[in-house]
């Protein structure tokens, strides 16, 4: 893993956070990765205690019972919440980027669903003082860096902006946790991933070849397909 990757992963997302104190949001869930394909929402309401929020992740406490007050295992368990109209997936659905407590927005639903995460610019990163030990930055950011030693790449838009892309397969119920639901994983694109979706014939042979609009294209023209 590059030094320099690591640490723009550890910073990257403090300018976007809106709050560093604990803060209630009550939610509906999708309990499993079909109940949200199908639009399945829960009926109960369970309260999220959120550490830190940004414009594409939620980074929870605890998720309680709102009449107890109590921890909710349903809610906890569940594949994916539902906040202000947008659904966000629960990271401790993944192998390459395990992280419990994280929800990540969903951008593309499809048999193949896209989150696409925000990383900002290097040229512009500065530390943020009093902002390593903890929150997303103790979870997510250092799983997601560790995963770039398995291949991962940095995606750029068709303006040069870098961003960090997730791919569920919504027909990889593979994840078994001691939950005993079956979920499809949210993992970090990459480069093999990413060619498969290609397919062997069109690869270009880099991920610095594809946009991430070209990218989000491919995985479209795949979910028509289904």
């Amino acid at each position: 893993m590059k030094p320099q990757f690591l640490a723009f992963l550890l910073v990257v997302n403090a300018p976007i956070l809106v709050s560093a104190q604990t803060r209630n949001v009550d939610v509906h869930y999708f309990f499993s990765t079909d109940d949200f394909l199908q639009d399945n929402l829960s009926a109960e309401t369970v309260r999220l205690e959120v550490k830190e929020m940004g414009a594409d992740f939620i980074y929870v406490k605890d998720i309680v019972d709102i009449i107890t007050g109590k921890h909710s295992a349903n809610g906890w368990k569940a594949w994916a919440i539902e906040y202000e109209g947008n659904a966000y997936q629960h990271l401790t659905y993944s192998y390459n980027s395990k992280a419990p407590g994280v929800f990540i927005r969903i951008d593309l639903k499809g048999r193949f669903c896209l989150a696409i995460m925000d990383q900002g610019s290097e040229d512009s990163m500065k530390p943020a003082p009093g902002y390593y030990g903890g929150g997303l930055i103790n979870s997510a950011a250092i799983a997601i860096a560790e995963s770039a030693s398995k291949g991962v790449g940095k995606f750029r838009d068709k303006e040069g902006k870098s961003k960090l892309i997730f791919i569920m397969d919504t027909k990889d119920l593979s994840i078994v946790l001691p939950y005993k639901a079956k979920n499809a994983p949210a993992e970090v694109l990459t480069k093999s991933t990413l060619k498969w979706l290609v397919g062997k014939e069109k690869w270009k042979g880099s991920t610095s070849d594809y946009t991430i609009e070209e990218i989000i294209a491919i995985v479209e023209d795949l979910n028509g397909r289904q």
